[in-house]
């Protein structure tokens, strides 16, 4: 039977009342950071938590701040109003968000190692060899790393540059309403107006480095510097029920309007009335002269959604046109990517002179999703303004591309999704902005089973062969053609030959690779994800085992999260790594 303990000191505490998340009596979570948010806009007082800027979340979903103190014979947790620490559990701890998700970011130029459980270790290459690889890390320290369980190593993340990385907060982030009209008074009388109507839950929640979706309403991210016109978007997607999402891409969120319309027909598509019959018999000018198409045109405006929004928190904003599916009058000019279970195709959104909504359909080569038996995948779509190339790749492999003939439209930069169905759940990570190198093949598709895979930094020259050795900042490589010496600082990307790497689905897997118990998972900004058995830990510190790299230290100041569990039945729908 699971502890009352984590509820009951949630309920005496009076600083859990800000909490990130907040799971109702009726199974509906609510996010209470937009609460904070409304109070904003309404001119009240908005005050940080004075308990500590962690936030620790329970296996039963009660929530709660503080800082983190470290692990004892169970976790310790301290709040500014209490004198002495408190102690959980391990069990009943779900996740602890750090600093708010704001934790101290990682250098962008160090190098990173994918592990073949999945963890990213990030650090500097002191050596490899045939039997292991030895990196400096700001997160692990000195570490020694056996090359048999290696999966790749990737000198020059980002190609260079990040954009974003995230979503470690909601910063950014938009919710995006149908926009409502004021009700007349037999109307609000007819309601009543002083009953007190139910809190509806956000349609999208944060928690973690995650969004959730609890409806068919979009998520968007403008971000705040420009992005490259070289470049890629990238994030997971997990869903549960029928996949069918809209991913708005490369849009302004901006709106050319008709100025001589209300604003509800202005965005509902309703027709313009024809012209009036001339008088005394004349004869009714049909097409109008150039003098008038100038001045048709001149009477529209501009309506951009990020004059709606209210500095740069997690905020829902009033901007879906009512009984309108236009996704031009959604997203502005840009793209929109539709991708179900079969296929994905691609439209292109944009607006006339007038302020006509145009959407149109692009035609593409090939166009083959294979979702139909997943519920997550990777997704990476790839772009080149000035070429107006889109590419598009699932779990690393090629899926399809669209060429622009007419060029791309505006200079948008944000990014949306859109669960388009009311029977699914959809669940976003790991989102990703960087620029691109205008290499068109998928690292993955060139992946050999007997041979090592080098990729450059110019996007164009890759080798195969045998790695045999990495010291003095120079890669030794030979193959059957030629043996090559190479800068680290000009590989992008190592992709280790499949044979010579652990295969954990083997039947003779030993013993020790396996986990003793569940591990927790430590996620540091903009990337790393390392897992292992908690011994001991500090505020800023944390110790333990791992089958893939022994006894390890990881330094905490660029952690986000902390994740003790990976999932539960407990939570409604599909929650399970809140």
């Amino acid at each position: 039977m699971r502890s009352a303990l984590p509820l009951l000191l949630v309920s005496l505490l009076p600083s859990s009342s800000s909490s990130e998340i907040v799971l109702r009596p009726d199974g509906l979570i609510v996010d209470s950071s937009l609460a904070r948010q409304a109070a904003k806009d309404a001119g009240q007082a908005l005050e940080s938590d004075p308990a500590g800027d962690d936030i620790i979340l329970f296996e039963n979903g009660d929530v709660m701040h503080g800082t983190f103190g470290g692990i004892d014979s169970g976790l310790l947790w301290e709040r500014k109003d209490m004198e002495r620490p408190i102690r959980f559990g391990l069990p009943s701890v779900r996740q602890i968000v750090r600093k708010g998700g704001r934790a101290v970011e990682l250098h962008l130029n160090s190098s990173f190692f994918t592990l073949v459980s999945g963890d990213r270790i990030p650090g500097e290459i002191v050596s490899l060899d045939a039997q292991s690889l030895v990196i400096k890390s700001e997160v692990v320290g000195d570490l020694t790393i056996p090359r048999a369980h290696l999966q790749s190593i990737t000198p020059n993340p980002f190609d260079g540059d990040l954009f974003y990385s995230g979503p470690y907060t909601g910063d950014g982030w938009m919710i995006l309403e149908e926009t409502t009209t004021t009700p007349t008074d037999e109307e609000a009388n007819a309601e009543g107006k002083d009953e007190e109507q139910p809190e509806n839950p956000s349609p999208w929640v944060h928690s973690g480095a995650s969004f959730y979706n609890l409806g068919p309403t979009p998520l968007v991210f403008l971000p705040d510097t420009p992005i490259p016109d070289v470049g890629r978007f990238s994030f997971r997607v997990e869903w549960k029920g029928r996949l069918n999402l809209n991913l708005a891409l490369l849009s302004d969120f901006t709106r050319i309007l008709p100025d001589n319309k209300e604003p509800d027909s202005e965005v509902t598509g309703e027709a313009v009335a024809p012209p009036a019959e001339a008088k005394n018999g004349g004869d009714v000018e049909k097409t109008p002269n150039k003098n008038q198409q100038e001045d048709q045109a001149a009477k529209t405006r501009e309506e951009r959604l990020i004059d709606f929004r209210e500095g740069t928190t997690f905020q829902s904003i009033p901007w879906i046109p009512q009984s309108n599916s236009n996704n031009t009058l959604i997203f502005g000019s840009g793209y929109t990517l539709t991708l179900n279970s079969s296929y994905p195709y691609l439209s292109r959104n944009s607006f006339t002179e007038a302020g006509e909504a145009i959407s149109k359909r692009l035609s593409t080569g090939r166009s083959s999703s294979s979702l139909s038996d997943q519920e997550n995948a990777h997704l990476e779509i790839r772009y080149d303004r000035k070429q107006g190339l889109i590419m598009l790749f699932i779990n690393g492999d090629y899926a399809a591309q669209w060429t622009d003939l007419a060029g791309m439209p505006g200079n948008g930069s944000g990014f949306g999704i859109l669960n388009a169905t009311s029977m699914a759940r959809t669940k976003i990570s790991e989102v990703m902005i960087t620029s691109w190198n205008g290499m068109k093949d998928s690292a993955q598709s060139m992946s050999h089973s007997e041979r090592d895979v080098i990729l450059l930094v110019n996007g164009t020259d890759r080798f195969s062969g045998d790695l045999l050795k990495i010291a003095d900042g120079v890669a030794h490589i030979k193959s059957d053609y030629l043996t090559a010496r190479i800068p680290v600082n000009e590989i992008a990307r190592i992709i280790l030959k499949e044979s010579g790497s652990t295969d954990l689905d083997s039947e003779d897997l030993p013993a020790d690779l396996t986990w003793e118990n569940d591990p927790v998972a430590i996620v540091h900004q903009p990337f790393g994800l390392i897992k292992l058995n908690p011994v001991s830990a500090g505020p800023d510190f944390i110790t333990g085992t791992s089958p893939f790299l022994g006894e390890i230290k990881i330094n905490l100041d660029s952690a986000s999260v902390l994740r003790f569990v990976e999932s539960s039945p407990d939570l409604v729908d599909w929650f399970d790594d809140l």
